[in-house]
């Protein structure tokens, strides 16, 4: 590439004294005649004219911030929902120096609710329940002869304590629980509804944000007492063990 300065001549009139002149003709001639110099930087100047354009433009654009919006809680909140599973409640009766313990096993559903709060990875809460346990034991008793002993309903109340991970969430809950309870022996039968403590744990997990699918253990304390059954002293101790798979949704 041959550059037009490089063959450009300037013409000066042989004026006398003008020597300074024709010095300084000569130097922009060489630094004409130098292309290899000027036309790098005649490019560098207008990429950076074109630069500082840009940047002035993009200053004077307005982008809107984008906002994620905030996590929902998968644990936070009212929940309601439907149990079912298998218990068992055993009765221990004590008359006249014999012991036996009475065992039955059913069927056992309920229904339950609560409201959870959440608190860093941990999540607090409240929950209350109602399950029936199933029928009475039959059985004979040493002392006391044909019993029907069991309880079939009970309702509770309690606090309960997790960890959240990811979409699975152990705990553990302590209450008291409000439990029917009969003995029929000696002629005599016996209604009557008890308090006690209820404590246990389990694991719940988030299948869907809303839904949650749990499996939930419990031990009911039921009645200690004594009470006359056709004039025969006897002593009770009951208790149920529940083990429930529960569904849920959260509100």
């Amino acid at each position: 590439m041959v550059s037009s300065f490089a063959n450009y001549v300037f013409r000066a009139p042989p004026t006398i004294g003008r020597r300074r002149s024709l010095r300084h003709a000569g130097g922009i001639r060489r630094i004409l005649r130098s292309h290899w110099l000027l036309e790098p930087l005649v490019l560098c100047a207008v990429l950076g004219v074109l630069v500082l354009g840009a940047n002035a433009a993009d200053l004077d654009t307005y982008e809107t911030p984008l906002y994620a919006p905030a996590p929902q809680s998968l644990w936070a909140g009212p929940y309601l929902g439907f149990e079912g599973g298998v218990s068992q409640t055993v009765t221990e009766l004590k008359s006249g120096g014999r012991t036996k313990d009475f065992s039955r096993v059913d069927a056992a559903f309920g229904l339950f609710g609560g409201y959870n709060w959440e608190v860093s990875r941990f999540v607090l809460g409240v929950e209350g329940g109602a399950a029936y346990l199933g029928a009475r034991e039959k059985g004979t008793h040493p002392t006391l002869g044909a019993i029907e002993t069991g309880s079939k309903w009970t309702i509770n109340a309690k606090a309960r304590v997790g960890m959240a991970i990811k979409n699975v969430m152990p705990y553990l809950s302590l209450g008291i629980a409000a439990t029917e309870h009969s003995l029929k022996a000696n002629g005599t039968e016996r209604n009557s509804v008890s308090v006690g403590p209820v404590l246990g744990g389990g694991v719940e997990v988030a299948v869907m944000d809303a839904w949650h699918l749990r499996a939930d253990y419990s031990l009911t304390g039921i009645l200690d007492e004594t009470a006359r059954f056709g004039g025969t002293k006897v002593d009770q101790t009951a208790g149920n063990h529940r083990l429930m798979i529960g569904l849920s949704r959260s509100f």
